[in-house]
C-alpha cells in the first residue's frame, strides 16, 4: 500500500512541475509519522546534475486531493520530513 501511496504522491509532483518526469530522479519516501491514514506522504531526490538536477528537493503532497502542500529544497536524503510536525517551521 504504501508503494501505491508513493506512487501517487510522485505522479502529483511530476504534474505541478512540468519536465519533471523526463530527468527522471532517483525518488525516495514514505508516510508521515503522527499521520494514521497514510494521507500525506512525503517523497524526494538528491541532487544530480548528470540529470539535470541541479538542487535536490522534498515535497509532501496529500495523496487523497493530489494536492502538493510543501516543496523544500533537500540536500541529504536525511532531511527528508518524517513527522507531520517537522513541516511548522
Amino acid at each position: 500500500m504504501n508503494d501505491e501511496r508513493i506512487a501517487a504522491a510522485v505522479a502529483a509532483v511530476e504534474a505541478a512541475e512540468p519536465g519533471l518526469r523526463e530527468r527522471e530522479p532517483a525518488w525516495f519516501g514514505g508516510g508521515l509519522e503522527g499521520v494514521t491514514r497514510l494521507r500525506y506522504m512525503a517523497v524526494g531526490f538528491t541532487a544530480d546534475p548528470d540529470r539535470g538536477l541541479e538542487e535536490g528537493r522534498a515535497y509532501v503532497v496529500d495523496v487523497r486531493t493530489g494536492h502538493v502542500l510543501v516543496r523544500r529544497t533537500l540536500e541529504r536524503r536525511s532531511d527528508l520530513p518524517r513527522s507531520i510536525t517537522a513541516l511548522g517551521g
